[in-house]
């Protein structure tokens, strides 16, 4: 190494956390020789990062000089250290090493994860990833991991004993699949670097394995996979210095340590229903699919997640969590060693226990505070009153500062551990990894711990502890003549920081020198907020929205600044917010203040229905057509603009009279559905470009059938899109099979860049289970066998639903074909089941009394929701052969039907205002909640914002309308399907 470099180096060692053992691996990565030492010569930053893992985590050091090849790799991820990685993204990576290598089993993984962790603690250390990125990325970790291993276990397992079968409700023979649940921190994605994995093994549909001699029971059969999973994951490999790859915890499954390993299933959400304890199922208000089969997790959920949330808290369960505090400081008090930064007094698990004790006390009334991420939960619990601002504050400070700590403690050895050392020496060690750069470093580490911990601890006192008051939701009245306390206090928060922001830009924006004054800008924010659906929630987002907005003008080398000019008018700046910051579901679209404020200071919120428009500047944001990834996430930020445009013209028209806003409604309906068959056809376009070489022959004909809201032009916030995708199979040159692969790849890349969370948040959930066979077909059918299912096999409910097909993307004269055909043979299908309408009624009851279980009445699936008014429309066009194009809606077709007497006028006339009275109730559901959910709800606040964005007087009248409503609809349905 040349001596200015070395010099360099030497001044980079003096940094570090421990410059002596940092010079020591220094010389050992020379050691190395070869082209690792050639390489870290010839790239001092891989040097330097090198050398800051070592000094951080003298585990990963180790490591690294046992796998050299991973200082090449991270040196190849130098451009992506900046941002989080996907589990896509993961996925792929550790599909390509387990190529590469020729890994047998789970040494792959074992690899795949000693590098990843490589990368992730780097990100940490340098300060590139906010604690929340570190979790997740562990976390998503964790999923490829589990799904690798279970991809290894089926396939071991299926050639010993054949696969696994069931049969579906309508009894063909399916193949049996199986579901891994994560619950504690892999399940609220808080994962830590040493964490056990908490999981439960399911399974759905009973039967045996065929392909055997001797076939066994299902149950026996993922028995085996689940053990062959454990048995891997516990694995000790040499690249990760003799440390399993996980631990994995199953004591969480039904009867503990007494119960089965695996479980169907139904079985289990009966277990949890009827006879689990209250802590086993708060232990479920984190659980969510890690790997495996979403619908075996779905036929679990399904049944269970209704029990985990009451109404009312279950009696002592408060004193409950604050007795299980107390044992644990009754252990922790006689146990040697330092402060245990989880379970001592003031830790981590205190934080947990406030969150996650009003969160039970109160998430049966109010769905907002269900979160399952601490540091979000906290802000909820925040934002309903529930905590204080100054107590939000002080736990998420505590609580990043606790697990930051943890992290270090953890990474030295790769070890389990929460405790901190007891000798000065290591203690100024740990907190100089803590970033504490004073002559006496532990002495600054202790002051904070101890700040934090007795915060934690007052706060621990005043929620839990004897002498605590008790904690209500905040009420909220928006009455002018009797103005609420806190809204008034909020108000003039959000007036000063939008104040301080005009004050910091003032000098820059020529248009803001005659700005008002505080007082002004007071009586702006104080009408717009009255105006809002939800003040309280207005006033908040608006002064949080007004400080960032500020800290992003302080920051004058973001390229961001260039957009903060509000324009001239700030006042209806700050009317666009405090309408649009009402929105919960606002909350779930990836958007930076700057760009919030881009879309208020447009002259109007311009919305169109016009498909190619939409289309062409979403592909304005994309780059080059060689990646795809990064277009994906182009393309989502695009979306999210414009998403975020229409949810701000739709709060705008709260509080309209409904002849108005069903106008209203079905403008904002067509511009959502034209931006999802604009998003489509862009996302087709990437997926397209993700097909692997080998068919680059196969010149593509297919179309994208758009089904259920899609299909009849009736997209709404957060609503799935329901797809088919068909192709031609006729195409010259081109073998059956190969179609059918190339096709298969293509809908899976397109699902992927659809549905795949990243940083940049996600653009829709695909539901395909209209396809032939259901979950079990093939993602992309030729259209000869779609028609040919349609003909032989689907059923009366299926031929009701492909009435709504309509072409959405792909070739426009393919699929106008396709649809035709389609709508041709489910007629003829249809005219020839002489029990249709029994089948459809036997659906309709069975949809009602899986789905419509709870107390609260069910907008979509309950008895005189809207499903009903589509198995009467839908029904009565089969019996009568009647069409009428999907985009004109069900409105239109409930008045359609009537003109060919399918209906009479007093039953469309029901149906007519039944159906968009509960579109209207579902549309502002939509906008109000931090997600699209059937129920109405049983918090009041959401009720309350309900009622004044539909312009009902009182929550009583809302709910009665609702009841009346949904009652009228029965009784139509009860006419058509049983008189």
């Amino acid at each position: 190494m040349a001596p200015d470099q070395l010099s360099e180096t030497d001044s980079f060692l003096s940094t570090l956390a421990d410059p002596a053992a940092s010079v020591l691996f220094r010389r050992k990565l020379f050691e190395l020789g070869g082209e690792t030492r050639s390489r870290l010569i010839r790239d001092p930053v891989l040097l330097s990062r090198s050398l800051l893992i070592q000094s951080y985590s003298p585990f990963l050091g180790d490591a690294l000089l046992r796998n050299p090849e991973c200082i090449a790799w991270l040196g190849e991820q130098s451009s992506k250290l900046d941002r989080l990685k996907t589990s896509e993204e993961m996925a792929e990576d550790l599909a390509r090493l387990s190529l590469q290598t020729g890994a047998a089993g789970e040494g792959s993984a074992a690899a795949f994860k000693m590098r990843e962790m490589m990368r992730i603690y780097l990100r940490d250390c340098s300060g590139v990833a906010t604690l929340s990125e570190i979790t997740e990325e562990l976390s998503s970790l964790a999923d490829v991991i589990l799904q690798h291993l279970l991809n290894l276990a089926l396939a071991e397992e299926t050639k010993l004993q054949g696969s696994p079968f069931a049969r579906d409700e309508r009894g063909r023979s399916v193949k049996a699949e199986m579901a891994i649940v994560a619950l504690g921190k892999l399940g609220c994605r808080e994962l830590n670097y040493a964490s056990d994995i908490d999981l439960l093994f399911l399974y759905i549909g009973d039967g045996e394995t065929s392909g055997s001699n001797d076939p066994i029971r299902n149950h026996d059969f993922f028995g085996k996979v689940a053990q062959r999973i454990v048995r891997m994951a516990g694995a000790r490999h040499d690249c990760s210095g003799g440390m399993p790859i996980y631990r994995t915890d199953l004591r969480l499954r039904p009867y503990g340590r007494d119960g089965d390993l695996v479980w169907e299933a139904r079985r289990a959400a009966d277990y949890y229903r009827d006879h689990a304890q209250n802590w086993e199922r708060q232990a479920l208000i984190r659980a969510r699919l890690t790997a495996g089969s979403p619908q075996a997790f779905d036929a679990f959920w399904e049944r269970v997640h209704g029990v985990i949330f009451r109404d009312d808290v279950l009696p002592g369960s408060l004193a409950e969590v604050r007795r299980a505090k107390e044992k644990i400081d009754r252990r922790e008090s006689g146990r040697p060693g330092g402060f245990n930064v989880k379970l001592g007094v003031g830790g981590i698990r205190e934080i947990e226990f406030i969150a996650q004790a009003l969160q039970l006390e109160f998430g049966g009334r109010e769905p907002w505070v269900r979160s399952v991420q601490t540091l979000i939960l906290l802000a909820r619990l925040a934002e309903k009153g529930l905590l204080s601002e100054t107590e939000r504050t002080r736990l998420s400070a505590a609580y990043v500062f606790l697990r930051t700590v943890e992290h270090r403690l953890q990474m030295e050895h790769g070890a389990q551990t929460h405790s901190l050392p007891t000798t000065l020496d290591r203690l100024s060690l740990l907190a100089r990894r803590c970033d504490y750069k004073s002559d006496d470093p532990a002495a600054e580490l202790e002051s904070d711990l101890q700040k934090h911990t007795s915060a934690v601890r007052a706060i621990f006192n005043s929620v839990l502890g004897e002498d605590g008051g008790p904690r209500t939701l905040r009420s909220q009245s928006y009455s002018m003549t009797e103005p609420d306390r806190e809204l008034m206090v909020s108000i003039k928060s959000a007036a000063l920081s939008i104040e301080n922001f005009v004050s910091s830009v003032k000098d820059q924006r020529a248009e803001l020198h005659q700005a008002p004054d505080l007082d002004q800008i007071t009586g702006i924010v104080t009408e717009a907020v009255y105006k809002a659906v939800n003040p309280l929630r207005s006033a908040r987002a608006l002064a949080a929205w007004a400080a960032a907005m500020d800290s992003a003008a302080d920051s004058r080398s973001s390229p961001e600044t260039s957009a903060l000019n509000l324009g001239a008018d700030l006042s209806t700046c700050i009317r666009k917010l405090a309408a649009i910051l009402s929105s919960q579901y606002l909350t779930r679209i990836v958007m930076t203040p700057v760009a919030l404020a881009d879309i208020v200071r447009r002259p109007e919120a311009i919305i169109t229905s016009d498909v190619e428009s939409i289309a062409r500047e979403l592909r304005a944001y994309l780059g080059p057509k060689d990646a795809p990834a990064a277009n994906a996430d182009a393309l989502r930020r695009a979306h999210h603009q414009m998403a975020a445009a229409i949810v701000l013209h739709d709060m705008q028209q709260a509080g309209l009279p409904l002849e108005n806003a069903s106008a209203a409604l079905r403008s904002s309906n067509l511009a959502q559905t034209a931006q999802a068959e604009a998003v489509l056809d862009v996302a087709s376009t990437i997926a397209l470009t993700a097909i692997p070489d080998r068919f680059k022959d196969v010149e593509p004909t297919f179309a994208i059938l758009g089904m259920g809201r899609l299909g009849h032009s009736g997209m709404d916030h957060g609503s799935d899109l329901d797809l088919i995708i068909v192709y031609d199979e006729a195409q010259e040159g081109s073998r059956e099979s190969v179609l059918d692969e190339f096709y298969t790849s293509f809908a899976s890349n397109l699902i992927r860049v659809l549905s795949a969370v990243t940083r940049e948040g996600f653009l829709y959930s695909v539901d395909m289970r209209l396809r032939p066979e259901g979950k079990h077909g093939s993602a992309a059918q030729s259209l000869s066998g779609l028609l040919a299912y349609v003909n032989s096999r689907a059923s009366a409910w299926e031929h009701s639903a492909y009435l709504k097909a309509r072409e959405v993307a792909g070739d426009p004269s393919f699929g106008a074909h396709a649809k035709t055909a389609l709508v041709e043979a489910v007629f003829e299908a249809a005219s020839r089941n002489p029990s249709l309408k029994e089948d459809l009624y036997s659906m309709r009851n069975r949809l009602v009394s899986e789905k419509a279980r709870g107390r609260r009445q069910n907008m979509k699936w309950g008895a005189g929701g809207m499903t009903d008014v589509y198995f009467v429309t839908r029904y009565l066009q089969l019996r009568d052969r009647i069409y009428l194009a999907p985009e004109m809606g069900t409105t239109r077709l409930i008045e359609y039907l009537r003109d060919c007497c399918s209906l009479t006028s007093s039953q469309s006339q029901n149906l007519f205002e039944g159906y968009r009275f509960l579109r209207m109730f579902d549309h502002w559901t939509r906008l109000l909640m931090d997600q699209p959910r059937p129920e109405a709800p049983s918090s009041s606040t959401a009720l309350l914002d309900i009622s004044r964005a539909m312009g009902v007087d009182s929550i009583d009248r809302l709910t009665e309308e609702l009841r009346k409503r949904m009652e009228l609809i029965e009784n139509v349905f009860a006419q058509i399907f049983t008189q």
